[in-house]
C-alpha cells in the first residue's frame, strides 16, 4: 500500500472513530435526558394533581369546621330539631357540588339530621370519610359529630385522562377507576397529604411517550451515515495537500526575513522529518514572537505598577482624611460594602445622648481664641474616645454639644444599648472632673462642667439630604426628648427618662427629679437623676415582692420619717381591709 493510501486511511480513521464514539454518547445521553424529563414531567403533573385534590380536601375540612362552630348546631342539645340544619347541610353539599351526604350524629351515635332524609333517626354504620366534633356553645360539652360520607368521584373529577394518560386512586389495595388498557405503561405514584392511606397513580403509554425517541433515533442513523460520508470526503481532500508544508515552510522563511513579521507560521498536517522540521521552525519562531512580547509586556507592567502604587497611595490618604468626618462604624460600613451610600431610612429603637457645657460662653468668654480652640478640642477629644470605646455612634458636634447614640447600624439588644450609653455617660462625667485638675493646672480658672440627657425611643435612622450631599443622622420626637432632658439636666449630672430607667434601673442608681412636658406629647415626661459612684453607696435600696424603697439615711429629716409612717399605715389598713 502506497504511502498516500496509508495517510488517507489513517486519517479516515483517526477522523472517524472520535466521531462515531462521539454521536454514540450523545444519542444515548439524549435518550436518557428524554427518559428522565419525561419522569420528571409526570411526577411534577402528578404532584400539581396531588395539590389540586389537598386544596380539595382541605377547603371541605373548613366547611364542615365552619358548620360545626355555628349556633344552629346547638339544636342537637336542645332536641329542638327542625328542617334548619338539613337546609344548611343540602345547601353546603350543592354548593359544594359533592358527591356523598352529611350526617349530624349526636352522642348516643343516633343520626339526627342528615342530606340523606331516609338515614334521620337511625344509627351510623362504618367509619367517615371526614368528621368534625360538635361542641355546645353553652357549656363547651361535646353534643355530637357532623361526618362527611365522601364518594371517591369527588377526587376523580379532577383527573384529565384519554387513551394515553390515565390517572388512577389507590384505596385499599384496589385501583379506582380501573387500569389503563395497555399493560406497558409508564407510571409514577404519590399519596395525598390529607388522606396518606389514598394512593394516586399517574400513568402514561409508553409507545406515545417514546414515539419522539424512535424518530430521534432514524434521524441519528441519518446523521451518522452522512457525517461519515462528508468526514471521509474531508480526509481524502487532505491527503492530498500532504506535500504542501515543504512549500509552505520555505515562503514562510522568506517572509519572515523581509518582513520581520513573527506572527507568521507554518501549518504543520505530518508527523515525519518534514513535519518535525516545520514543528521546530514554528516553535522557534514562537519563542522569538514570545521574547519580544513578554519584553514589551514587562515595560508595560512596570508602567501600570507604577500608576497602580501612586494612585492606591492617593486612595489610601483619601480614605484616611474621610474616616475624620465620618463615625468608624458609618466608614466601615461603607468602605466594606455592608451599606450603600444613597438616601433611606429605617425605624428603629435606639438609646439618643445629648450632653453640653453649662454656661459655656460665660465660661469661655475671656479666653483667647487659641486657648479656647485647644481646650474645646482637648474636651471634645476625650469625650469621642470614650464613646466610641463603648461602640457609640457620634452623630455630631453642635457647638460644644455632642449627639450620640446606640443601637445602629451595629445594636446589642435595646437594654444592653441604654446600659452602655448610662455607662458612658457616668464615665464622661468622671473624665471632666479628672480633666479639671489639668484645666487648673494649666491656668484655666473655670473649667468646663457638663450636663448629660438620655433617652430611650423609636427614631427614624438613615441617610437624609439629597444625592450631592447627605447626612448620616436621626430624627423624630425621641432626639427632641433627649434634647429637651438635657437642658433640664442639673450641672454635672445625668438625666434620664423613664424608658431608659425601666431598663437600667437594676444597674444605676436612680432618684427621681422632675417631670417635663415635651412639645407635641400631652403628658409630662418624669425623669430620674442617675447617681454617681460615691452618691450610689448612699442611697439604700429595699426590695420585696409588692414594692422597691430607696433612701439616702443621712437626709432623712423628722418631716420625711413621720411622712413614711403615714404612707406605712395607710398601706396597712389597705390591706386588711
Amino acid at each position: 500500500m502506497s504511502f498516500k493510501a496509508k495517510t488517507i486511511l489513517l486519517l479516515i480513521l483517526l477522523s472517524l472513530v472520535p466521531y462515531v464514539v462521539t454521536m454514540t454518547f450523545l444519542g444515548n445521553a439524549y435518550r436518557n435526558d428524554v427518559e428522565n424529563r419525561l419522569m420528571e414531567d409526570m411526577g411534577h403533573q402528578l404532584a400539581i394533581t396531588i395539590d389540586r385534590l389537598d386544596q380539595s380536601l382541605q377547603a371541605l375540612q373548613n366547611d364542615i369546621e365552619f358548620i360545626a362552630s355555628l349556633d344552629i348546631m346547638n339544636d342537637v342539645l336542645t332536641g329542638d330539631l327542625d328542617r334548619r340544619i338539613v337546609n344548611l347541610l343540602l345547601l353546603k353539599k350543592d354548593d359544594l357540588a359533592l358527591d356523598g351526604d352529611f350526617d349530624v350524629v349526636d352522642a348516643s351515635g343516633l343520626v339526627v339530621a342528615s342530606t340523606a332524609l331516609d338515614s334521620i333517626g337511625s344509627r351510623i354504620n362504618g367509619e367517615p370519610f371526614m368528621q368534625v366534633p360538635l361542641f355546645s356553645t353553652f357549656n363547651d360539652d361535646n353534643i355530637g359529630t357532623l361526618r362527611v360520607r365522601y364518594e371517591m368521584s369527588n377526587l376523580t373529577r379532577y383527573f384529565a385522562n384519554d387513551d394515553n394518560f390515565r390517572y388512577a386512586l389507590l384505596v385499599d389495595g384496589e385501583r379506582y377507576p380501573a387500569q389503563m388498557q395497555s399493560a406497558d405503561a409508564l407510571s409514577v405514584s404519590g399519596v395525598i397529604g390529607l388522606r396518606p392511606e389514598i394512593g394516586i397513580i399517574f400513568e402514561q403509554n409508553r409507545d406515545f411517550a417514546f414515539a419522539v425517541l424512535d424518530s430521534f433515533t432514524r434521524s441519528f442513523l441519518i446523521a451518522l451515515t452522512i457525517g461519515t460520508l462528508i468526514i471521509s470526503a474531508i480526509a481524502f481532500l487532505a491527503a492530498s495537500y500532504i506535500l504542501r508544508p515543504i512549500l509552505l515552510l520555505s515562503s514562510t522563511a522568506r517572509s519572515i526575513y523581509k518582513t520581520h513579521d513573527y506572527s507568521q507560521r507554518v501549518r504543520v498536517d505530518r508527523s515525519d522529518e518534514i513535519g518535525n522540521l516545520a514543528s521546530a521552525f514554528n516553535a522557534m519562531i514562537q519563542g522569538m514572537q514570545d521574547l519580544i512580547a513578554r519584553l514589551k509586556e514587562e515595560g508595560e507592567n512596570r508602567l501600570k505598577l507604577a500608576q497602580e502604587k501612586n494612585r492606591a497611595e492617593m486612595l489610601q490618604t483619601l480614605s484616611n482624611k474621610l474616616s475624620k468626618y465620618l463615625s468608624p462604624q458609618i466608614y466601615e460600613s461603607i468602605f466594606s460594602g455592608e451599606r450603600d451610600v444613597k438616601l433611606g431610612s429605617s425605624r428603629k429603637k435606639l438609646t439618643i445622648f445629648f450632653s453640653d457645657i453649662v454656661n459655656f460662653t460665660g465660661t469661655t468668654d475671656q479666653m483667647e481664641s487659641e486657648d479656647l480652640t485647644a481646650l474645646l478640642n482637648q474636651y471634645l477629644r476625650e469625650m469621642t474616645d470614650i464613646a466610641l470605646r463603648y461602640g457609640a455612634t457620634v452623630d455630631k458636634y453642635i457647638g460644644d454639644a455632642i449627639m450620640i447614640f446606640f443601637g445602629d447600624p451595629h445594636s446589642r439588644g435595646v437594654e444592653e444599648d441604654a446600659l452602655l450609653c448610662v455607662e458612658m455617660s457616668l464615665s464622661m462625667q468622671r473624665r471632666v472632673r479628672e480633666l479639671h485638675r489639668e484645666w487648673r493646672a494649666a491656668g484655666y480658672t473655670k473649667p468646663f462642667v457638663i450636663r448629660v440627657g438620655i433617652h430611650t425611643g423609636y427614631c427614624t435612622v438613615g441617610n437624609f439630604g439629597t444625592e450631592s450631599r447627605m447626612d448620616y443622622t436621626i430624627v423624630g420626637s425621641a432626639v427632641n426628648l433627649a434634647s429637651r432632658i438635657e437642658s433640664t439636666a442639673e450641672p454635672g449630672t445625668v438625666y434620664i427618662s423613664e424608658d431608659t430607667y425601666l431598663l437600667v434601673r437594676e444597674k444605676f442608681a436612680s432618684l427621681p427629679v422632675s417631670k417635663v412636658t415635651p412639645k407635641g406629647i400631652s403628658q409630662p415626661v418624669q425623669l430620674y437623676k442617675v447617681l454617681m459612684d460615691e452618691a450610689a453607696e448612699r442611697v439604700k435600696t429595699l426590695s420585696q415582692d409588692g414594692f422597691q424603697l430607696q433612701y439616702q439615711p443621712e437626709l432623712l429629716t423628722a418631716e420625711s420619717r413621720e411622712q413614711l409612717r403615714l404612707v406605712l399605715e395607710k398601706i396597712t389598713r389597705e390591706s386588711s381591709s
